[in-house]
């Protein structure tokens, strides 16, 4: 069963459209801004952009300035707030803003975040991406997938620290995980900022995309600072693909594929698992994403590399270098 709300979010306007051409007046994002913990836990917090956090004081979603830009978004705490609580991202795919103006608070109500934050004491910050013109054609939510500024990763670092100063919260455990060209953007965020983070959930992505319109790679793969466990599962080969099988702009399953490779080739931990469905979040990713999140701490190695795959060992594998 897919969850049929959230799939409506993904991928809605044409990445064919997109130009991917860089700003040559931006301020490239190749510098990480996080420092490096000394005694090997997770980087200090970063210094906030724009001085302001957005509302961490209950569920919901509200703006703020981020790079000295107005954002959105919506953050899901538990309605009983406990100590030392788990911090989850969630990246929504491409949206666009003539069905939604709020894509990020409607992935957190597509998936029920509340009941999900409340029963695991977790955090959800679940943000929007910003809103990109293309060709001057039409404008989408899109993530900065080709790092023509900093600005994305900057939003990142401000909800990061804006949680930790507004909440009882444990650094160690704090994961992301994404769908689609969210999952893409996920991957940005695991090599930019990979000590910073639990453990990384990609649900459909991958790195190194191509893509008509764009100069450059989509989600490009660089060594992380530090090596840490990743769970990545796809639908079918030749299926999970978009816009349709007739007309490939971007094949998931196989920039999936690479991202592996490269994961594995930086000795990190990785799980692959493979369903039949097509280009679509369906249940059993979704359960598997929520349980691999709950697992993982900073630093420490993968239960799942000790203890084994349970009930998705028919569906899911520990990589191997080929």
């Amino acid at each position: 069963m897919s969850v049929s709300p959230l799939t409506l979010l993904v991928l809605l306007a044409p990445l064919v459209a997109c130009t991917g051409k860089t700003d040559d007046t931006a301020t490239p994002a190749g510098d990480d801004t996080a420092d490096t913990a000394v005694d090997g836990g997770p980087a200090e917090l970063a210094p906030l952009s724009s001085g302001a956090c957005p509302d961490f004081s209950t569920s919901g979603t509200s703006t703020f300035l981020s790079s000295d830009e107005e954002r959105q978004v919506t953050v899901v705490i538990p309605s009983s707030p406990g100590t030392a609580m788990p911090v989850n991202f969630f990246f929504h795919g491409v949206a666009d803003p003539a069905s939604s103006t709020n894509p990020g608070g409607d992935t957190a109500s597509a998936l029920d975040l509340q009941a999900l934050a409340d029963s695991t004491n977790t955090v959800w910050i679940v943000p929007d991406a910003p809103v990109q013109n293309l060709l001057g054609v039409m404008n989408v939510y899109l993530w900065d997938l080709t790092l023509s500024t900093d600005h994305d990763l900057v939003l990142y670092d401000d909800l990061r620290t804006c949680a930790a100063q507004n909440l009882d919260v444990d650094l160690s455990r704090l994961s992301i995980v994404g769908f689609s060209g969210g999952a893409l953007w996920t991957t940005v965020i695991t090599v930019h900022r990979a000590d910073t983070i639990a453990t990384a959930v990609e649900l459909s992505g991958g790195s190194d995309v191509t893509a008509p319109g764009f100069d450059t790679l989509l989600a490009e793969y660089t060594t992380p600072v530090t090596g840490l466990p990743v769970l990545l599962t796809t639908g079918a080969d030749a299926v999970d693909v978009w816009p349709s099988t007739s007309m490939v702009v971007v094949d998931f399953a196989a920039a999936t594929d690479t991202l592996q490779g490269e994961l594995l080739a930086d000795s990190h931990f990785v799980v692959r698992c493979q369903d039949d469905n097509g280009h679509e979040m369906g249940r059993k990713d979704w359960n598997i994403a929520q349980d691999w999140l709950a697992a993982h701490s900073f630093g420490q190695p993968s239960p799942y590399a000790t203890d084994g795959l349970g009930n998705n060992a028919d569906w899911c594998a520990v990589a191997a270098a080929e």
